[in-house]
């Protein structure tokens, strides 16, 4: 099948979808900013995840990878339009990372708040959050055996630390999880990176496989970079890499338009 692409005009649109992620990071950074009000759907997912003085920060995480989110759009936006003023600098192993990054807290904030279902939003709050803590210990123990300068800690040392902390957060989650009468299993399941795009979006989405794509390039594919960057469409003088780094573009601003419009309906007093 032949693919008519003109080279200027998939510049053109290239241009324009990058230059629309600054317009995504003051949208993320205004609804981080303005919170979730009392009677919002999100507000009172809060007080639901709250048992005694004990509450999953259900509304903070949502804000919080909103935020990095903006971040990540910005920065995107900086390397292409600032490294070079006025020209159009397109560092695409720089730029693969920073888009992935972009999709997966986007992606992530529209999977939590899709269900209608209160108890499935909590479930997956839970799996967010619960993750997060784990991760945060494994990391912590990384830091701690990799760390020479500051005294680091032998690996088995760290490992007999660690592990009672990992018992405890997986028995507070688990604590809580049951008292608000969650699945304490499910509830305290980890949550892979991918979860998110491939369950919100599907596995065969272009959301699901950009992602995919993004990965993979993001860890260094000697081979796929080099093709990216020196073929064209066959027969047409359209680079490869400006055909798919198009494609890259508007999945991210689409599935950032989809992430801020949950927000917004979680914000929403009804």
């Amino acid at each position: 099948m032949q693919v008519e692409m003109d080279p200027e005009e998939t510049v053109a649109k290239l241009w324009q979808a990058c230059d629309r992620w600054t317009e995504r990071a003051e949208c993320f950074e205004k609804l981080a900013d303005a919170g979730f009000p009392d009677g919002s759907r999100l507000h009172r997912d809060n007080a639901s995840a709250t048992v005694g003085e004990d509450s999953l920060a259900v509304s903070r995480y949502v804000q919080e990878r909103a935020r990095n989110a903006a971040r990540m759009l910005r920065a995107l936006h900086r390397d292409i339009f600032k490294t070079e003023p006025g020209r159009f600098h397109l560092d695409a192993t720089v730029l693969y990372p920073l888009m992935r990054a972009a999709i997966e807290d986007a992606t992530t904030i529209a999977w939590l708040q899709a269900p209608e279902d209160r108890k499935e939003r909590l479930t997956r709050a839970f799996r967010a959050l619960f993750t997060d803590s784990l991760y945060f210990t494994e990391n912590h123990l990384l830091l701690a055996t990799a760390a020479p300068t500051v005294g680091a800690v032998p690996v088995e040392m760290g490992e007999a630390l660690s592990a009672p902390e990992r018992t405890a957060t997986r028995t507070h989650f688990e604590r809580l999880a049951g008292e608000l009468g969650l699945d304490v299993s499910e509830s305290t399941r980890k949550l892979t990176t991918s979860a998110p795009v491939k369950v919100h979006y599907g596995d065969n989405s272009v959301e699901f496989a950009t992602w995919k794509f993004l990965s993979d390039l993001s860890h260094f594919s000697f081979m796929m970079l080099r093709h990216l960057a020196t073929t064209p469409i066959p027969g047409t003088p359209t680079p490869l890499l400006h055909a798919t780094m198009l494609q890259f573009a508007q999945t991210v601003n689409r599935v950032c338009s989809d992430a801020a419009e949950r927000i917004e309906q979680s914000a929403s007093i009804r």
